[in-house]
């Protein structure tokens, strides 16, 4: 019975991706934060990568999360997608802002719902 390698698979991978974006190891250790002693330990699969690590890298290579097991079928969304961005980069007072703009929509949503029924 082989052993499946969960290190060796995902450097293989990472590696792949990388070279498939024509980029070299220090490009991409930049690019996600990372020494580049520490990104080339986890191509070698010297290393796992910490989860966090592992999807940084993973959205840096745009890389399909399928190969890894991961079953995502999901419906892209512009609208949905434009307001998370706009809330991912919203500095502190801002997003209390939004928090309480949500706060008063899902107040009134819920009115509203309640007449309804």
């Amino acid at each position: 019975m082989m052993k499946f390698d969960d290190k060796k698979y995902i450097a293989e991978r990472i590696r792949f991706y990388r070279k498939k974006m024509n980029l070299t190891q220090s490009e991409l250790a930049e690019m996600v934060d990372l020494s580049d002693q520490h990104l080339s330990r986890i191509e070698r699969g010297c290393y796992l990568p910490s989860l966090s690590t592992f999807f940084t890298i993973v959205d840096a290579l745009k890389m399909d999360l399928r190969e890894f097991g991961f079953n995502i079928n999901e419906i892209r969304n512009p609208l949905k997608d434009k307001l998370i961005n706009r809330i991912a980069s919203a500095k502190d007072a801002e997003l209390i802002f939004y928090e309480n703009i949500m706060d008063a929509v899902d107040t009134s949503l819920n009115k509203v719902k309640k007449e309804l029924l």
